[in-house]
């Protein structure tokens, strides 16, 4: 017995075979005792797989795909007359990756972002709070007055000293931004300066503004005043206020604003707004809306103009929004995943659309197996796009498989 490996061509699959022979060596042997198996010719029986532009070349119980002079392999059994991918003349995306195929090319969005392959956006899992803006795969650029890995903490201009307001004003800090306000007893005149150096000294005695009362005089200060009182029985350090008088030394409520608290010192009245302990469960929420978390756990969307609860969410320039505890974060949308062959992106819309017509696809890829002379002797890819010579007016397209 002799044992003889054969392998065979099986639809796409290459099969390897042991085979144990017994035979009589004066029919199946040559005269030093070897034994010859006849070999099929694959290629000259038509019983190979190789594609247009390739060359069969048989081999030893196989066969091989030779790509003719001047195309490129792109399997086994295919090549391509051009490289689309390496001579970049693609369509695909700068974060896609290319592959030729024998119709021409295909491009898919590289691991961190998604999209079609001719359109690849970076891709946040958490999103960019507040703005800011997803460029490479969880990687946020935050705008101006918030960090974080997501944008998700304001900073505080104030109190990590970036911003130096005017003395005569005070640093208040606002969600990405600050402000300088005028400090109590100065004021700008409606003329607005971003580091307070506008706010100037109110002279309550010459606005006859003050409080002093009796025979005390009026003496202005830099923001604010005082009242003399000399000595005597008329100067009680007691305050005009709306037509009657508060004793030195009094605590009040406003009438018109229960949220404000005043106070009379030696003819001088101090008001100030009542102070917000949201801990306590007697806080005058009227005065300390803050305080409520039934406001501020609502969130108003990107344009201001509709309220949304703790929980809703919601759809805004391509990404989904959710209102947590009145802040709103947002993330890239999630788009279904499309089985056919041609999808387009239409204006206004956030996922591709299957198109049966490949002229309006998104992802047409040239066919450069099939092209076509057109009026001027000059040869057309299938799916190519030219302006028609002598009319710059006029486009020309060569349609897919037409």
């Amino acid at each position: 017995y002799r044992e003889l490996a054969y392998r065979f061509v099986i639809g796409p699959y290459l099969v390897s075979v042991l085979c144990h022979y017994a035979y009589n060596c004066a029919a199946d042997c040559d005269p030093a005792g070897s034994f010859f198996p006849s070999d099929i010719d694959e290629c000259a029986a038509k019983m190979h797989y190789c594609h247009a532009n390739t060359v069969c070349v048989n081999l030893p119980g196989s066969y091989r795909c030779d790509c003719v002079p001047g195309y490129i392999r792109v399997d086994d059994f295919s090549c391509t007359e051009h490289d689309e991918c390496g001579s970049r003349q693609h369509n695909c995306d700068e974060n896609a990756i290319c592959t030729n195929t024998v119709r021409g090319h295909s491009c898919t969005c590289k691991p961190g972002y998604v999209g079609n392959g001719t359109i690849c956006r970076a891709f946040c899992e958490e999103g960019c709070r507040y703005g800011g803006t997803c460029v490479a795969p969880n990687k946020c650029v935050c705008p101006s007055g918030f960090t974080g890995k997501h944008c998700e903490k304001d900073i505080d201009e104030c109190a990590e000293g970036i911003i130096e307001c005017h003395n005569h004003s005070r640093c208040v800090n606002l969600p990405g931004w600050y402000h300088c306000e005028c400090r109590s007893g100065f004021h700008d005149n409606g003329t607005y300066s971003l580091s307070g150096e506008s706010c100037v000294d109110i002279d309550e005695c010459a606005l006859r503004t003050h409080t002093c009362w009796n025979d005390s005089a009026c003496v202005n200060l830099a923001g604010g005043f005082d009242c003399l009182c000399p000595s005597g029985p008329s100067c009680t350090g007691d305050c005009p206020h709306e037509g009657g008088l508060k004793q030195n030394g009094q605590v009040w409520t406003l009438k018109g604003d229960r949220c404000s608290v005043c106070s009379c010192k030696d003819g001088k009245i101090f008001c100030r707004r009542t102070a917000c302990d949201c801990e306590n469960p007697s806080v005058d929420l009227f005065c300390c809306p803050e305080c409520d978390t039934r406001v501020t756990s609502q969130c108003l969307d990107q344009n201001g103009h509709k309220l949304y609860r703790s929980g809703d969410n919601w759809t805004y320039s391509c990404q989904q929004c959710r209102c947590l505890e009145g802040e709103v974060d947002c993330w890239p949308l999630t788009c279904p995943a499309q089985s056919c062959e041609y999808t387009a992106l239409s204006d206004g819309e956030c996922c591709p659309r299957c198109v049966s017509d490949p002229c309006l696809a998104d992802n047409i890829t040239y066919d450069i197996r099939k092209t076509f002379l057109d009026g001027y002797g000059i040869t057309r890819l299938s799916g190519s796009v030219w302006t028609m010579v002598g009319s710059p007016c006029t486009t020309c397209k060569c349609k897919v498989r037409e």
